[in-house]
């Protein structure tokens, strides 16, 4: 897969992670890890795997608006662990989306999400956002848990909100607000 021409996160040092722009390794990986069944089944409305473009182009639609960050992210001995991308910053409402993607299963559970999601949330806090808001699938008790612990609070569930496969799930709707 030929990587775009534009990486944009900026480099961003944690005590466990680091996050940096989308590029090289994190083209091939990123494919593997999107297409991961239990990444699928907790974070994807369509059960189907990704094909190279399709993927490609979802990361490039992100990387070329001038609305989103996309992250690459390291664990500190600088293994490409995941994705992490802030979406629809908007300049005049102040709030943005933020998606994350942790791939190899040795990732999860220790941390490493967190702290990225941590990273990203201060970045968007320090580029003038006021509000970041995240919707997990209510059925991934593992990330609403760790939003909370990233300071991200409930403010609803979306019943029923996206069908997936042959059935509807709930979202929940979370975020994090300056103080």
């Amino acid at each position: 897969m030929r990587p775009p021409d534009v990486a944009n996160g900026p480099r961003i040092e944690g005590d466990l992670v680091r996050l940096g722009p989308f590029d090289g390794p994190f083209w091939s990986l990123g494919l593997a890890w999107y297409n991961d069944p239990v990444v699928i089944e907790l974070t994807s409305d369509d059960p189907s795997e990704l094909t190279e473009e399709q993927f490609r182009q979802t990361i490039e639609t992100d990387l070329h608006h001038d609305r989103s960050v996309v992250f690459g992210i390291s664990d500190r001995e600088e293994r490409p662990i995941g994705i992490g991308i802030l979406r629809n910053l908007d300049p005049i409402h102040r709030g943005c989306d933020l998606h994350i993607t942790l791939g190899p299963e040795d990732a999860r559970g220790r941390g490493l999400g967190g702290e990225a999601i941590s990273l990203m949330r201060d970045h968007a806090f320090g580029v003038g956002m006021h509000k970041v808001i995240s919707t997990p699938f209510s059925k991934n008790p593992q990330m609403i848990r760790c939003l909370e612990k990233c300071g991200f609070e409930h403010e609803g569930v979306l019943r029923d909100a996206l069908l997936q496969g042959d059935r509807f799930i709930d979202v929940t709707l979370m975020a994090a607000i300056t103080k």
